[in-house]
């Protein structure tokens, strides 16, 4: 058995490391998550011009080193940075930031002007040193998944591509229609990024009526919604620990049937193919 994700829910971090003012803020959040019993961290050079890398650097001095062992962090490359040496560079570059010694996982954030195969190269060579454990991609629809496959074939790669992280959420369900049945079929995970639909769903009124009526919060639901697909993984940002606590019960829950059938009612399922969503 290759790479897989030991916890169904993790940490985004995506617009952290924006504010100065909001830093020892964010750097509480991160630890009190590690503390909490997360064990899955993302982030990307992307995101706050690799002051979020530098913010879980932070955050794992203050947990303590030995934390790092029970992470999996992953980060990822830009495509402006994704030739084969500048994958490299670009990585060591955020591990620096983070003060640990390799990544669980590496992305592609987006495609860019370098080749695929140029990338996976780079990728490759990062696996075979060890500073990364594995490689995935990123904001990739079906048709795209299909050719960097066909580029990881070509350059002979004795690695395999572990995931594909894309927008998924109750209201964005468009990938349910080709997308992932083809990363399932490969054997790829799903790492579902904004899935509480960028703050929507928090205050969707009749996702809010049908989650109390379960005893639960609207972002619960909407989590455990996405963790009913096979190999999923969410991974919503939040710097209040009552909601990194909320979040993290999610992946104890079963939604029933009835609330399963209420949801597709509120938010349908594709029937046709949709543009890949990208925020």
């Amino acid at each position: 058995m290759g790479f897989q994700f030991q916890c169904r829910l993790g940490l985004g971090t995506w617009q952290m490391g924006e504010s100065a003012r909001s830093e020892a803020q964010e750097i509480t959040a991160i630890a009190s998550a590690i503390e909490m019993g997360y064990q899955l961290i993302d982030t990307a050079e992307m995101y706050g011009s690799g002051q979020a890398e530098t913010l879980i650097g932070k955050a794992l001095q203050r947990v303590g080193k030995s934390t790092r062992d029970h992470l999996q962090i992953v980060s990822k490359v830009l495509p402006s940075n994704a030739s084969t040496k500048g994958t490299i560079t670009a990585c060591e570059r955020s591990i620096r930031r983070m003060g640990c010694d390799y990544l669980d996982c590496y992305l592609l954030h987006w495609q860019g002007s370098y080749s695929y195969e140029a990338t996976l190269e780079g990728l490759i060579k990062l696996q075979e040193r060890g500073v990364i454990r594995s490689y995935g991609i990123s904001n990739f629809d079906a048709p795209d998944v299909n050719d960097w496959l066909a580029a990881e074939r070509n350059v002979g790669s004795p690695y395999q591509t572990v995931c594909n992280q894309v927008y998924y959420a109750l209201n964005g369900r468009g990938i349910e229609y080709d997308l992932i049945p083809l990363i399932q079929e490969r054997g790829m995970a799903l790492m579902a990024y904004s899935p509480l639909g960028a703050g929507a769903l928090m205050h969707h009124p009749q996702l809010s009526v049908l989650a109390k009526e379960a005893g639960l919060t609207p972002a619960q639901v909407a989590l455990a919604w996405i963790l009913r697909q096979p190999n999923a993984v969410a991974i919503p940002k939040t710097v209040h620990p009552e909601r990194l606590k909320e979040n993290l019960d999610s992946t104890n829950l079963v939604l029933d049937s009835d609330l399963l059938e209420a949801l597709n009612r509120i938010f349908p399922a594709p029937t046709q193919k949709k543009p890949l969503m990208v925020i």
